[in-house]
């Protein structure tokens, strides 16, 4: 059985109302070779951008995608998709329920969001050549991921990565089930080394019962690592994500009339804009990872092959060797991931360059 997994899709942007190709054949191929494909949705859909309110008073970032962009979903025959991030509301309930409706209508199977807690800590279950998988999608609390609602016993929202939450429903569902996937949405953005949170967090998974754990959120790749004979790859960066058009403050924008991108001033960061502007991700946003995951007749999860992907500045996906220098830094992390002194490790590296940057503003 093969698992083909990436991280953060949103498939509108600057495809939005266009037919252009947006990943290679090579993707397509790796993509046909799999029993399921996995991936992380960051946004609502739907065609009228009425914003969640709370996240307009908050000035925060809103991504959303309209309707026909889903067919690039369906081009890639997605399986799966983790709704248990923070965007997914951001066209709010109704925004929520329609994107929901529509992943339905397409046969699109979901986890991590939905009405109430009940139906967003719900699972995924696939069933192939006699195994059982179940995929669980958890969102991280506010200090990464900004302003989010968490699902409760009567209101909607996604699933929260609370850690009695998530241990307690990796045993229950390890009773059940083969397999049990986890997708986390958390880690700090543009940060290639997983926080404490996730260092701690993915090793109590294991210990509960989880085989296999797929991050997303970071915007850039994070290492993957084997831990008791599980694997943990604890962010997958951006797969799909394309440049896009923001409004004031600085909310997604689509329009019915052709822009010149070229004309529209540019921005890498996210800050309260003024006009209509691109929003062009940075360089290391650009690259993500596609995992290959193969469990055998005697049980055993292996990874078969990983790729690495870039945006180029079209937008268009394909497959790239990993630069060196990443290669190198990811390497080094991994080391550390295995000590037991990652933490303090972390700690200090951070440390140190706090008070490196305070010094150079002296």
């Amino acid at each position: 059985m093969k698992i083909i997994a990436v991280g953060d899709i949103m498939p509108g942007g600057v495809f939005n109302k266009t037919n252009n190709k947006f990943v290679s054949p090579r993707i397509k191929k790796i993509f046909s070779q799999g029993d399921i494909r996995v991936g992380t949705l960051e946004t609502a859909i739907g065609n009228e951008p009425n914003f969640c309110k709370e996240k307009m008073e908050r000035l925060s970032d809103v991504i959303y995608v309209e309707d026909d962009d889903i067919k690039r979903l369906l081009e890639l025959n997605i399986n799966i998709l983790s709704l248990a991030n923070n965007h997914f509301f951001d066209l709010g309930l109704k925004g929520a329920e329609h994107t929901i409706e529509l992943l339905d209508k397409h046969g699109i199977k979901h986890c991590g969001g939905g009405r109430n807690l009940e139906e967003a800590s719900k699972p995924v279950v696939e069933i192939i050549n006699g195994k059982t998988y179940a995929f669980l999608a958890y969102c991280d609390w506010h200090e990464t991921m900004g302003w989010c609602p968490f699902a409760t016993e009567n209101e909607p929202g996604i699933n929260p990565l609370y850690k009695e939450n998530v241990i307690r429903d990796i045993k229950k569902h390890k009773e059940i089930y083969d397999y049990v996937v986890i997708l986390p949405h958390w880690g700090t953005e543009y940060d290639y080394k997983p926080n404490s949170f996730e260092y701690k967090m993915s090793k109590a998974m294991i210990k509960a019962g989880a085989d296999i754990i797929l991050g997303s959120h970071t915007h850039c790749v994070q290492p993957l690592i084997k831990y008791n004979k599980k694997i943990i790859a604890y962010g997958l960066g951006n797969f799909f994500f394309p440049d896009r058009i923001i409004c004031p403050p600085r909310s997604t924008y689509y329009s019915n009339n052709i822009i010149d991108l070229e004309k529209l001033p540019v921005t890498y960061s996210y800050p309260y804009v003024k006009e209509i502007t691109l929003k062009r991700w940075r360089n290391e946003a650009r690259v993500g990872m596609i995992l290959s995951l193969e469990i055998d007749e005697k049980n055993n999860i292996m990874l078969s092959e990983r790729q690495f992907v870039h945006i180029n500045e079209n937008n268009y996906v394909d497959i790239i060797d990993c630069p060196k220098s990443l290669d190198a830094h990811l390497k080094k992390i991994s080391i550390g991931l295995h000590s037991r002194m990652y933490v303090s490790i972390l700690f200090i590296y951070r440390l140190f360059n706090y008070i490196s940057r305070r010094l150079k503003k002296n």
